[in-house]
């Protein structure tokens, strides 16, 4: 099956439609198996697109795509895995996904990368309290099948996770497994244990300000972290108003504050962004890619080759 998108005129045969190339560009759907987080229905039920090329001039469309496509792909391709905020359906999915990747890409070297949009049940629901709630609450297992599709990737493979707002608590929650923990008892049987640390870029990161500690909720994905950039806003609106997505007391956001609760290990693999002057209350992914210093960020982390912890700059 065909899923065809509008198209911009293509540039030249080297950069075509904003695309490079060399790259790649996936997407990974989540959303027709909802909260399962079953191997084998995650298997039989994610929906795989990549933006292909369709003719000679290199302007790409999306095309179906299967789970043994992306896990037999060259796994010395630095990989980064974009995981998107709150009410988005799966075409905003890919629409913003895209936009995101041109950005980085404009920041990249000459060598390959491969973009992987991750897709979750984000589509708005009526009434914003409802919606922030029942949103936040998916993402405990879309952490957990965040975790599922790394562990499908070659362990040799340089992960680059990028996430905004709630796509930040899915990436640590991903994490949190990956590093042998579970979310309410939702887990992964790992193929790939021995896993290298991966980098990470949280934006407006809507998760408890607490979690990344040791003990806590999320507290086993720092064992799981090369390095991580917190870009932070204490300015958002979203980040101000973020305890209004529990009932549980009045956390902070992890993207408001930065961690309030941080053991020295997992502390010095953290860079903090504070982007509140050029972003303001906004609480928009394209005015914190365009706070300075953040694409960067994620171009440096993502061409970095899959390895030990090193130390922060």
């Amino acid at each position: 099956m065909l899923v065809i998108g509008a198209l911009t005129a293509c540039a030249t045969p080297a950069i075509a439609d904003g695309i490079r190339p060399q790259d790649e560009i996936v997407l990974v759907n989540v959303r027709p198996v909802g909260s399962c987080c079953d191997a084998s229905v995650l298997t039989q039920g994610t929906q795989f697109e990549i933006y292909a090329a369709c003719d000679e001039t290199g302007c790409r469309r999306w095309q179906s795509a299967s789970l043994e496509s992306l896990t037999a792909a060259d796994p010395s391709v630095s990989t980064i895995i974009f995981v998107h905020g709150n009410r988005l359906t799966n075409w905003d999915a890919k629409c913003e996904g895209l936009a995101a990747y041109r950005r980085i890409a404009r920041q990249e070297s000459a060598a390959p990368i491969r973009f992987v949009i991750f897709s979750w049940p984000a589509a708005q629901i009526s009434g914003p309290l409802k919606d922030v709630r029942i949103k936040a609450s998916r993402t405990r297992p879309a952490g957990c099948q965040l975790a599922w599709l790394v562990d499908q990737l070659s362990p040799e493979t340089p992960v680059t996770l990028v996430g905004f707002s709630f796509g930040a608590r899915i990436a640590t929650g991903a994490l949190h497994i990956l590093g042998g923990g579970s979310l309410g008892g939702m887990m992964v049987e790992l193929q790939h244990p021995g896993r290298e640390p991966m980098n990470a870029v949280l934006m407006a990161s809507a998760l408890n300000s607490d979690w990344l500690c040791p003990g806590r909720y999320h507290g086993q994905a720092m064992t799981m972290v090369n390095q991580m950039v917190l870009v932070n806003n204490c300015a958002d609106r979203a980040m101000k108003y973020y305890h209004f997505s529990t009932t549980c007391g009045k956390p902070q956001a992890l993207g408001y504050c930065g961690p309030t609760c941080i053991d020295p290990a997992g502390a010095a693999k953290i860079v903090e962004l504070n982007v509140s002057r050029y972003v303001g209350n906004e609480h928009d992914l394209f005015c914190y890619l365009s706070a300075p210093g953040v694409i960067s960020e994620i171009a440096e982390l993502s061409s970095q080759p899959a390895g030990p912890v090193v130390a922060m700059r």
